[in-house]
């Protein structure tokens, strides 16, 4: 009697997070409780699961630590009619989406680690996915509080490669350039300096001339009468050259000649 109690309170404990139907398929997030041996025994996870909508046959199941939904982000979206995405959390935070691809009886999937930021997949102009990541304290130890880099990454799907890779192109020099506008007005520059400079360095490729902001910059380090001019430029130097090491393009000196 004790056996069958729990059974049912462990079923009305599961949670239907999210489902969606596309290109022949149905895909749902639910949220279980997991029930196999180990940290997570008793706690609240998540399964993805893929039918097939022709005969209902289960194609994809697949148990996950992560709880459906991301706030912002449904559980499931259907992106378009080849794309869906699924999303979860762990504890309400470390966000994690799933990109899944589906056409005919291919089916493939790649995950993308959005930490303590969702944000939804969206399709850009030439008709690929991309999404925004935020990642904090990328120099572990050198830093005195949370910094966010930013990065946008694209899914490149050839037949070779399924895979989300970062992007510093033109098209993505706009989306660095709304964050680095975001960031300047939200904190002081002194606050927020290595993830300003790793914003303006992303968005090099755009249109966007980044030399008239780091004039900016410099004359606001020394308002908080912590540097004077040299140290500012010495200050930025010192992060131009180091943001490079973790994926952001190199500074093009040659542009803004005289600056740093």
């Amino acid at each position: 009697m004790k056996l069958i109690l729990t059974l049912a309170l462990l079923q009305g404990m599961t949670a239907y997070a999210g489902e969606v139907h596309s290109n022949g398929y149905t895909v749902r997030f639910d949220e279980r409780i997991e029930e196999a041996s180990g940290d997570l025994h008793g706690a609240t996870a998540g399964r993805v699961s893929i039918v097939r909508t022709s005969d209902q046959a289960l194609v994809w199941q697949e148990n996950t630590p992560l709880r459906p939904d991301c706030g912002v982000v449904a559980a499931v979206t259907a992106i378009n009619d080849r794309f869906v995405a699924v999303c979860g959390h762990l504890g309400g935070r470390h966000y994690t989406q799933k990109i899944i691809f589906m056409q005919g009886n291919a089916l493939s999937m790649v995950s993308v680690d959005q930490y303590d930021s969702p944000s939804p997949v969206r399709v850009e102009r030439n008709g690929s996915l991309a999404i925004d990541v935020q990642r904090r304290d990328r120099f572990p130890g050198e830093l005195t509080g949370p910094h966010y880099f930013p990065t946008v990454y694209r899914l490149h799907h050839d037949d070779a490669t399924f895979g989300f890779v970062p992007s510093f192109d033109g098209d993505a020099a706009e989306r660095y350039w709304q964050h680095y506008r975001a960031t300047r007005q939200a904190a002081p520059a002194a606050a927020v300096l290595p993830e300003l400079l790793a914003s303006l360095l992303a968005a090099q490729a755009g249109k966007q001339s980044i030399c008239a902001e780091l004039d900016t910059l410099t004359v606001d380090l020394q308002q908080g009468q912590q540097h004077d001019a040299q140290g500012a430029r010495t200050l930025m130097r010192t992060w131009l050259h180091k943001l490079p090491a973790i994926g952001y393009p190199a500074f093009d000196t040659q542009a803004c000649p005289g600056r740093i």
